[in-house]
């Protein structure tokens, strides 16, 4: 981990930035551009693949703060950097190899966009079609760079810490927006106690932001000072994702834990640390939870009690219909959301595939539950991998959960899924890995 002061200041600073950027665009806009700039100069000049790497996880954390600060720039600009910075880290390295698979998903997923070209002028065409494949496009190109990446420990923290950093400002403008201002509490997602931005997007952002940083308290070597504010940033953040109202965030990174935890007991000498931290962070929310509670007029329990899926079952049986009436090919890339009410948006990744893309779509996700399968027995028979299975696991769980519950709005679970992929050395081994030019 870096200095614990320096750390420390960082997140303060970004804290700060956070509340500054949603006070004032322009500063946002800056913000998006000095980061484009910056992280290309870096990736273009660094020497370390990791490097790279950290720059793609600070752009996927800065995404949803750039669109709740309402940053005047392409909606999709998170989505193309992390997949440009992956290209210029295959064309940087020695040696590729690109696995199949991930290129075939992106490819049965492209041949609908010919009914969208067909229906749409240009320019709708343009949007439509970016805005549904930015996401499979993200993922592939994550899957291929990060399949070809070996980093040590030290460097992975490095990296999640990356992803965070600018996650500390999304936490300072819900804090803010849900406590400083007088908020009508219902059972509905909460817009305002989302800083007046996509409850969903804020929700998942955070709850991926604290399911890092459990599993960094849970598996690296911090210093105690260090481990103490990083659960309780991590319990702010999970805090504030269940205060949008919008549970799936909170589900999907509960449920990727508990996934990799068997994997982490078993897999890691410091059992008893483990379960001391997993008990205090435990401890932390349930003491939190009834006061939030309070405060919300008990909304908050009732939210959480809910069995309904917030009308996402309506629209999966509308994209299931679309599939029985167009198997081959779908109604084409983004064309079903003119089918569902209010032409909302899908709001499952899978459903919205089969209705778009036809049996391509199936297959597509056929072809990246093949390399999930693959990736998850090459964890299990590594014996290297054994430290660190729990975190590997639960980054493979995560966009599974994400994408069952949410169409690819964000660069999250490209991101998330792209970590699963890499290879994890131990810290007193150098990787030998770096950039021919």
């Amino acid at each position: 981990m870096p200095h614990s002061g320096r750390l420390v200041l960082i997140l303060l600073l970004h804290l700060a930035l956070g509340l500054a950027m949603h006070r004032l665009p322009p500063l946002a806009t800056l913000h998006t551009f000095a980061t484009v700039l910056a992280v290309l100069a870096i990736s273009l000049s660094t020497r370390s693949p990791a490097v790279v790497l950290m720059c793609a996880a600070y752009v996927s954390g800065s995404e949803v703060l750039w669109r709740m600060s309402r940053s005047y720039t392409f909606h999709e600009t998170a989505k193309y950097m992390i997949s440009l910075l992956s290209v210029i880290g295959l064309v940087r390295l020695r040696r590729v190899r690109l696995p199949g698979a991930a290129m075939l998903y992106l490819a049965l997923l492209l041949p609908a966009a010919v009914f969208t070209f067909y229906n749409f002028p240009l320019n709708q065409f343009r949007k439509t079609a970016m805005f549904n494949l930015s996401g499979p496009i993200a993922v592939t190109f994550c899957l291929m760079y990060c399949s070809n990446l070996r980093i040590s420990i030290p460097e992975l923290w490095r990296v999640v810490l990356a992803f965070v950093n600018p996650l500390c400002g999304v936490l300072a403008i819900t804090v803010s927006s849900s406590y400083l201002h007088k908020v009508n509490f219902t059972t509905e997602s909460n817009v305002q106690t989302s800083g007046g931005f996509g409850p969903n997007q804020v929700a998942t952002s955070l709850a991926l932001g604290a399911l890092l940083l459990v599993l960094a308290v849970l598996l690296a070597q911090i210093p105690q000072k260090l481990r103490a504010a990083l659960i309780a940033l991590g319990t702010l953040m999970i805090l504030q994702s269940s205060m949008t109202f919008s549970r799936g965030g909170v589900v999907a990174s509960a449920a990727a834990l508990l996934c990799a935890l068997p994997f982490i007991l078993t897999g890691h000498k410091y059992r008893r640390q483990i379960l001391a931290g997993l008990a205090l962070v435990c401890l932390l929310l349930l003491l939190a939870f009834p006061v939030l509670n309070a405060y919300t007029g008990g909304k908050l329990a009732e939210r959480f009690a809910e069995k309904e899926m917030s009308g996402r079952e309506g629209l999966a049986l509308i994209d299931w219909m679309l599939f029985e009436e167009n198997p081959w090919f779908g109604v084409g890339v983004g064309i079903s959301s003119y089918f569902h009410p209010g032409r909302a948006a899908a709001h499952t990744e899978f459903t919205r595939a089969v209705a778009e893309h036809g049996l391509l779509g199936f297959f597509a996700y056929v072809c990246l539950a093949w390399l999930l399968i693959r990736r998850s027995a090459s964890i299990l028979l590594d014996p290297a991998s054994r430290p660190l299975r729990g975190f590997l696991v639960a980054l493979m769980a995560w966009p599974v959960l994400y994408m069952a519950v949410n169409a690819m709005r964000t660069s999250a679970p490209a991101f998330a899924l792209g970590l699963a992929f890499l290879t994890i050395l131990p810290a007193d081994r150098r990787t030998g890995q770096a950039f021919s030019r």
